[in-house]
């Protein structure tokens, strides 16, 4: 059975559950979402991180309670595939039953959804590469531009100005970040007296600005600026496993 005829049943039977064959799909069919999330980390950890494998990590963080490590795997899936289907589900029903705020999401951001950050480069380095060499390579032939020349300058130089907004909204999605505890204190000054203006709690989603006496200026999703201490959040930078915040720092 193919993966859209799945996932198809699957949401007509209200329930989104991970993609993918092996030990932790059938530990996740059975309600076992520790040995889920075992056999995915491990997998991840020997094969290298999907998104899809996120996506399967975010449900099973989910239904253990940590909405803090769900989000931020949903959130690095969608990095890597904008359109994964069980990464939406999941933040749809995060923000949904789960309560969780995340921003709304600017028009090159929406934009840059269409493709994933890598293609965008991609695409960008072609466009600016054909532009800079199809200008140059007369010149240092000493020859004018013949019409083939004109044709690939146009073609590099829509191609490299439709990229722009494509990167700048990959650049602002990925610089978001997810609180990791809850009920943290958004503070007025980046200190540790600071007054508390808002709150936030685990699992949402704030825009990340500067970085101050360790902590991050954030704003949330109503447009509420503060100060955050920045280990009370988790970057959606990074395309890895969420970080463990139980495990003790080395001294």
């Amino acid at each position: 059975m193919n993966r859209l005829l799945r996932l198809t049943i699957l949401l007509l039977a209200g329930a989104v559950v991970p993609l993918l064959a092996g030990d932790g799909e059938a530990a996740y069919a059975r309600g076992d979402y520790v040995g889920a999330l075992e056999a995915w980390t491990a997998q991840a950890r020997r094969d290298g991180v999907t998104a899809d494998l996120l996506a399967a990590l975010g449900n099973a963080e989910w239904k253990l309670g940590h909405k803090g490590r769900a989000m931020v795997c949903w959130e690095r899936a969608l990095l890597l595939d904008p359109r994964d289907p069980v990464a939406l589900a999941g933040v749809r029903h995060a923000q949904g039953s789960g309560g969780t705020d995340r921003p709304t999401q600017t028009w090159s951001e929406n934009y840059a959804g269409l493709l994933g950050a890598d293609f965008w480069l991609i695409l960008a380095a072609l466009g600016f590469w054909g532009t800079l060499l199809t200008l140059l390579l007369p010149r240092l032939r000493r020859q004018a531009p013949g019409e083939w020349n004109q044709r690939i300058l146009v073609t590099s130089a829509t191609l490299f100005a439709f990229c722009i907004p494509g990167l700048y909204g990959a650049y602002t999605l990925a610089n978001r970040a997810v609180v990791r505890r809850p009920d943290v204190a958004v503070k007025l000054t980046p200190t540790v007296l600071g007054e508390t203006v808002n709150g936030t709690a685990e699992g949402d989603v704030l825009r990340t600005g500067r970085s101050f006496h360790g902590h991050t200026y954030v704003t949330s999703a109503d447009g509420k600026g503060g100060w955050v201490k920045s280990t009370e959040l988790e970057p959606i930078w990074g395309g890895g496993l969420p970080a463990n915040l139980d495990q003790k720092q080395a001294p």
